[in-house]
């Protein structure tokens, strides 16, 4: 499998690349240093992966994968972030990306993401540490008299606590504002899961986007 790792930081370029040969050396791992570099050198090398950087100068991460995925359909890109907002995470979703991962995450995490790609599944991981820096998130609120569609038959408290999810909230914000444990919004997520047949927070996203959850 090809892999072009895009960042403009050559420690976390040479760290990301030593993380995936040592897990499996026969991987084939190229760099790019930044999204004018990878435009140019994916066409050539087809890597089956790219993990990109969100936030490099001159053309950053987004605009990249937008301009990749136009001269190569198909292509599967996950973006690495430090810091991203429920906002970009929505809207990278809709350019076609296959997985967001935080800086932070650990090799299983990176490794997970890029067998879920590979199975032509999308990964998404949503953490505090992701989450802009002093963004303010705000649940939206209802319009009075608006129905709201239901078609996984979710009790009120399950809707909230999808509605929490979709807006950015993190497991820690949702309990302190739901007033409720980590146990029982576990099993609130889990009933999520099983009652609208979905297997991930990225799923998740799309259900409450094409039922106006969201």
């Amino acid at each position: 499998m090809k892999i072009l790792i895009v960042d403009d930081h050559v420690l976390v370029r040479k760290g990301l690349k030593a993380l995936l040969i040592s897990c499996n050396p026969t991987w084939e791992v190229h760099e790019a240093i930044n999204g004018i570099q990878a435009i140019i050198q994916a066409p050539k090398l087809h890597p089956d992966i790219v993990l990109m950087d969100y936030s490099m100068p001159k053309l950053n991460g987004k605009r990249a994968a937008r301009q990749l995925l136009k001269e190569l359909p198909g292509i599967k890109i996950i973006m690495i972030s430090g810091f991203i907002s429920s906002e970009k995470i929505h809207a990278l979703l809709h350019t076609g990306i296959m997985g967001i991962v935080s800086k932070t995450a650990g090799t299983e995490e990176i490794l997970e993401a890029i067998h879920h790609v590979m199975q032509g599944k999308q990964h998404l991981t949503v953490e505090p540490s992701i989450l802009e820096p002093d963004a303010e998130v705000v649940p939206q609120k209802r319009k009075k008299g608006k129905k709201i569609p239901n078609p996984g038959l979710l009790t009120p408290r399950e809707l909230e606590v999808m509605q929490l999810i979709v807006t950015g909230y993190n497991s820690e914000m949702i309990t302190q504002q739901l007033t409720i444990s980590h146990r029982t919004l576990h099993v609130h997520k889990a009933n999520i899961f099983k009652k609208c047949n979905i297997h991930s927070t990225a799923e998740l996203l799309r259900y409450a986007y094409k039922n106006n959850l969201a």
